[in-house]
């Protein structure tokens, strides 16, 4: 009974036009041998790990549509952090090293639920068409009903043709295809969070398609006159890492108004996406520990890139508001003022944030602080530029943007290129 339900489902998904399908490839290309195997594997002939080759197979030779503007599911695994390829992060003459953590997740046994068998069976006798079962297929697969290896799924281009961006030390052994979009987006096999109870990965990693070279060069600065920066946040990527500020604000530790360095991880607090997108399309980067020790540095560059900074010192703030021309690519920038200790390798928040009293929003009593309504809006629908006294604002998030394939983010990057 359970099993006519879920086909029942099936159909009402397909009849719907929910699922979309690579129709023509089906009649194409479709073997024999993969309706063989499902109906070996329906009467326990073969293995489930049999009928997972057959079901890998229809999506690396795109008969079952996947990873083309939707994400391969992320299921745990072996996990790396990667850092950014920046001198001397921590102020002791060496260059910050990759870090491993080893995942404790053990996958279940089964990556097939036994009631599939089913309708592999109804398939493998005509009773199912191969629309309908490939449809049924792909619901489960998105879904993370049937569980895929991710390191068994190929991306839409070679891994070795792709191009990452040089200010993240980044080893492709570890990677898996997520999804296609404006760029090749990939993963660390495993290294997932819960989300809305669903695992999702936590650390995209952006890459440059060969076969795109001509719309990247409309948009990237490889060959520009024009001296450009974008500054990497990486005070803010410590001011969120645990134990840190995070901890201090949902009072569960009364001490951590002041943390350590730590390695820095491409995540969405720390805008690692956008970072990202801007070096892969040539932006010199610094990070915000340049700025700090030497504000003049700025005075080199025509034009000043920030990305989610929230956590800067004073000499930062007043090196990047007395910079002529800043786009503040994310709300919420320049919102707390810290002090760094480089000996002891600390920062320490000072003021902002609603901290040391309440009522103290942003810490420098900036004017032009766009925290509110803007930092919370991630979907970024109806996103626009607009002028203040030293440069330009944005009305979202854009993280997220840049995981896209649309004409928001091309338009994005052409703006950012020719303001």
């Amino acid at each position: 009974m359970r099993s006519l339900m879920v086909l029942i489902l099936f159909f009402s998904l397909i009849g719907s036009g929910i699922l979309v399908l690579n129709s023509s490839a089906q009649e194409e290309i479709l073997p024999s041998w993969i309706k063989n195997v499902a109906g070996w594997w329906a009467n326990d002939k073969v293995s489930e790990n049999e009928f997972l080759i057959g079901i890998e197979y229809l999506i690396n030779n795109n008969i079952i549509s996947y990873g083309d503007d939707r994400w391969v599911p992320c299921n745990s695994g072996p996990q790396r952090i990667f850092v950014p390829d920046v001198d001397d992060l921590d102020n002791d003459g060496d260059t910050t090293e990759l870090n491993e953590i080893p995942n404790q997740t053990i996958s279940p046994s089964k990556s097939v639920p036994d009631w599939v068998k089913l309708n592999a069976r109804w398939w493998s006798h005509n009773l199912i068409s191969d629309t309908d079962f490939l449809n049924g297929l792909q619901y489960l697969i998105e879904h993370r009903i049937i569980k895929i290896d991710n390191k068994k799924i190929l991306g839409k281009v070679p891994l070795e043709d792709l191009k990452f961006s040089s200010a993240w030390q980044i080893d492709k052994n570890f990677l898996v295809f997520t999804h296609s979009a404006f760029f090749e987006i990939y993963a660390v096999y495993g290294d997932c969070i819960m989300e809305n109870g669903n695992e999702v990965w936590k650390s995209p990693l952006l890459g440059l398609n060969p076969n795109k070279m001509d719309v990247y060069n409309e948009v990237a600065v490889w060959n520009d006159p024009q001296k450009t920066v974008v500054v990497y946040p990486y005070f803010t990527n410590i001011a969120y890492d645990e134990p840190g500020f995070y901890t201090y604000f949902r009072g569960e530790c009364d001490d951590c108004t002041t943390t350590k360095f730590a390695p820095s991880i491409s995540q969405y607090t720390s805008s690692g996406i956008g970072h990202q997108a801007l070096t892969l399309l040539g932006y010199t980067s610094i990070t915000d520990i340049e700025i700090d020790k030497n504000p003049s540095i700025l005075q080199q560059f025509d034009k000043v890139i920030m990305l989610h900074n929230e956590y800067v010192t004073r000499t930062m703030f007043d090196a990047v508001t007395n910079h002529p021309n800043v786009i503040y690519l994310y709300p919420n920038a320049l919102y707390a003022e810290i002090e760094v200790n480089y000996i002891d390798e600390t920062i320490t928040l000072i003021r902002g944030h609603n901290y040391p009293e309440p009522e103290i929003t942003n810490g420098f009593d900036w004017e032009f602080d766009n925290t509110h309504p803007y930092e919370f809006d991630s979907e970024c629908q109806s996103m626009s530029i607009y002028k203040i006294k030293n440069g330009w604002m944005t009305t979202c998030y854009p993280e997220s943007v840049f995981l896209k394939n649309s004409q928001q983010l091309f338009d994005l990057l052409k703006t950012i290129k020719d303001l």
